[in-house]
Order: structure tokens, then C-alpha cells, then sequence
């Protein structure tokens, strides 16, 4: 019903969601690699067009073919923000994402309409190669606001799924959450951290059997890296092979395992073109070398993202038939946090700094049992009395912690930056 209802209301407006979607699955399930080629050097000319014409940062320069254009990154766009959006948009129109940034940097930028309705296509098509479809019961366990609006929790209704915040993964709340879904005669999806899942896995691994009693349909991780031992125990306890996800709130969908028997991650060539550089030099290396991950947003005609790189490291290969996937991707590197007990917390938590200041870079690190430093590149003084209280109450009370103004928090040998680090527990 609820999927009936959702593409009812898209043919009220001319079906520009399911148009989308029919050219997405037209794009990345052709058996001509060569038609994709060019439909994608077309929409890929007519992005540089655009950029070079309606766009301050490339306006009137002398490029012709993608290579011609420099590579960018977040600090780049941050730092001349409106440099990057197109004048043929008006913001109002826009769509604005925030997201953390992938090393600690926040970021923000502008999505058209056009964008936006091409995340939530490439959302159905992978989302249904990892056999959940729209409409079904999905548990979604992330980063969540303590209360929720009544706007919130309507929407939940409609999409038919349930919010569980990540720093409530206690043994008990996890023991709550498998009897509250036991109950449900639905079968159940889940979009999650991997770090959900090892949490839960750890749990049910220390009872006498398995608790778990309801169906799971399909699991997808997302943000980290799933390892492959947490793989194996949540087919063990869950019945269902979990498929990572590479994506960011920034740009959408970027790949996915779609194969529960493979580490593959199919890329998504209908929205991006992806380049792999040198993690020194802005040089296109041949397939199968390791390097930084670069993506050129085709559908992002507000704040351009083109040679945009990721903050992430990976290798590309291209299999018998021409279809890109990537065989590896290091994103970036979270340590383990721990609360003065000694217990695991989640290392998401340090995504609630945002609610206290505008910052170019962060790092939360675990100095000792007790001691925790946030590091903060900003020009604005935070809400320190506040943050400290907020994360007392996940730390312990007895936790000591001393906030640093920094000017620049150090690049690891790989380019990144640790946006957790445990001192610690090592």
C-alpha cells in the first residue's frame, strides 16, 4: 500500500521520480558498456558547460576535457563557498545538506531539485539489489535527536520504519530491541553502522541461544567498513548476508555489494564518474592501483562536485563485460571509544560536537580511562559548559575533559585524519 501510494503521489506531479529511476536502471544494468560511455560523456559535457558558464570558481577558464579541471575537496569548497553554487539556482529552491565531513571537517553544500530526486532513485535500485523494497519495515539505527518532533514521527509512519539511536546499544537496550521486533509479524530490514551490528552480535554471543526470532529480509551498513568477521556473525544470528554501502549525505549512493558471496562494491556509473588518483600527485592511475578516490557528481547542478575528492582511499577494476566496481575502499579510521567503566560506546558519538559550534576540523581522543580531549579548529568559542555536561552523561560523571582550540589537526601518512582516536586502549 505504501508503495502504491508513494508512486500515486509522483504521478500526480508528471512522474519525474519514476522517470529517473527507469534511466538509472537503464544506465547501470546495460549490456552496452559502450551507449553508457557516451550518454555519460554528454551529461558529463553539459555539467563542465555549465560549471564554466554559471559558476564563479570555473567561470570563463580555458578547460575542455575533465582532466583540465583541478581537483577539489571540502576545505576548498568551505572556504569559498558560494563560489561553487551556480547562479542559474536559487538557493531558496535548493535543497541544503550537512554532513560531518569524512575527517572531522563539516560540510554543507546545495542540491537542485534534479539531484535530489536522483539520490532517492539510485536509493530504490540498490536498496532493491539487496532485496529490501519500498514500503517494508526497515530498521534504521544511526545518530538520532533525543526527542522527535510530531513532524518526525509521522514521517517514520509513512516510511514504515523505526529510528534507534546507536549510543542507546546498551545489553539491555539491545535485549529490548530483539523483543520489540520479536513481536513484529513483519519481516524486518535494517540500515545501520556496522558497529551496530558487531554490539549486537557481541551480545546474543554471550547468551545461551540465539534470542532473535523475527525474519530479517535485508541488511545494509553503511558510513564504515564492515569487517569480515562481523559479516560471518550476523549471517550466523540474523539469517542474512549484510552488503556494505559506500555513500555520503553530500553526494548519495556511490557504490554497493550487491552479491552476498563477493567484496565487490558495484559502482555507481548512472550519477558519478570516479577517477582513482595518486595519493601524491593529481594523476589518474591505471586500474587496479590504490588511491585516492575522486568523483564527478553528474546530477549536482547547484554547488558543482567536479573532481571532487572524497577523502577516501580505494582501487577501481572493470570486469569481463565493462562494468566498474571497486575491490577496495578505506574510509576513514575511527578507534574504539570507551566510557570511564571501561565499557564500549559508540565512537559515533563524537558527531554530537556539531550541535555546539561551527568548525572547519574536530577530533575527539581518548586519553586515558578518564580523560577525553576534543581538539577544534574553529574561530568561534564553543559552548563548552554544555558539551561537557552532554558528554559527561555518556562518558561517566567522573569523566575529565578539556577542550583544545587548534589551528590544524595533523594529516595521517594517507592523506586523512582521524576523527576518533583512542590514546588508550590500543
Amino acid at each position: 500500500m505504501r508503495r502504491q501510494i508513494f508512486w500515486l503521489l509522483d504521478v500526480f506531479k508528471g512522474s519525474p521520480l519514476k522517470k529517473i529511476y527507469q534511466y538509472t536502471i537503464t544506465i547501470l544494468e546495460a549490456k552496452d558498456r559502450s551507449w553508457v560511455a557516451g550518454q555519460n560523456s554528454k551529461r558529463l559535457d553539459e555539467l563542465l558547460t555549465h560549471a564554466t558558464k554559471t559558476t564563479p570558481f570555473y567561470r570563463n577558464k580555458a578547460f575542455k576535457t575533465l582532466e583540465d579541471f583541478p581537483v577539489v575537496n571540502k576545505n576548498i569548497i568551505r572556504d569559498s563557498f558560494d563560489d561553487f553554487f551556480s547562479d542559474k539556482f536559487d538557493k531558496k529552491d535548493c535543497k541544503l545538506v550537512a554532513t560531518s565531513g569524512s575527517t572531522g571537517s563539516p560540510f554543507r553544500l546545495y542540491q537542485n531539485k534534479e539531484k535530489v530526486r536522483k539520490i532517492q532513485a539510485d536509493n530504490l535500485y540498490f536498496s532493491s539489489k539487496s532485496n529490501y523494497e519500498l514500503g517494508q519495515y526497515l530498521v534504521f539505527i544511526r545518530i538520532w535527536p533525543e526527542l522527535f518532533s510530531v513532524k518526525a514521527k509521522l514521517n517514520f509512519l509513512i516510511k514504515n520504519f523505526k529510528p534507534w539511536n546507536i549510543l542507546n546499544l546498551s545489553d539491555a537496550a539491545i535485549a529490548k530491541l530483539i523483543t520489540e521486533l520479536n513481536q513484529n509479524d513483519k519481516t524486518i530490514s535494517f540500515l545501520c553502522y556496522p558497529t551496530a551490528l558487531e554490539k549486537m552480535c557481541n551480545y546474543i554471543a554471550t547468551l545461551e541461544e540465539n534470542p532473535i526470532r523475527f525474519k530479517s529480509q535485508s541488511i545494509i551498513t553503511i558510513s564504515e567498513a564492515l569487517k569480515a568477521s562481523t559479516k560471518a556473525e550476523v549471517k550466523k544470528y540474523f539469517g542474512v548476508t549484510p552488503l556494505s554501502r559506500y555513500s555520503n549525505n553530500e553526494t548519495g549512493i556511490m557504490a554497493q555489494q550487491i552479491q552476498d558471496n563477493t567484496s565487490k562494491y558495484r559502482i555507481n556509473d548512472s550519477s558519478y564518474v570516479i577517477e582513482i588518483l595518486d595519493l601524491q600527485e593529481d594523476r589518474v592511475l591505471p586500474y587496479g592501483q590504490r588511491g585516492r578516490i575522486v568523483i564527478t557528481d553528474l546530477y549536482n547542478m547547484a554547488t558543482l562536485l567536479i573532481r571532487y575528492d572524497t577523502g577516501d582511499i580505494g582501487s577501481m577494476e572493470r570486469d569481463e563485460n565493462g562494468v566498474p566496481y571497486f575491490t577496495e575502499i578505506s574510509g576513514r579510521k575511527i578507534d574504539q571509544l570507551y566510557n570511564t567503566k571501561g565499557m564500549l560506546i559508540s565512537s559515533h558519538l563524537s558527531l554530537r560536537v556539531l550541535d555546539y559550534g561551527s568548525f572547519k576540523q574536530y577530533q575527539l581522543v581518548q586519553k586515558s580511562k578518564k580523560e577525553y580531549h576534543f581538539n577544534l579548529n574553529t574561530e568561534e568559542l564553543v559552548d563548552e559548559e554544555n558539551l561537557i555536561s552532554d558528554f559527561k552523561a555518556h562518558f561517566g560523571d567522573d569523566a575529565v575533559i578539556k577542550i583544545n582550540y587548534v589551528n590544524e589537526i595533523p594529516l595521517l601518512a594517507s592523506g586523512k585524519r582521524r576523527e576518533v582516536v583512542n590514546e588508550y586502549y590500543t
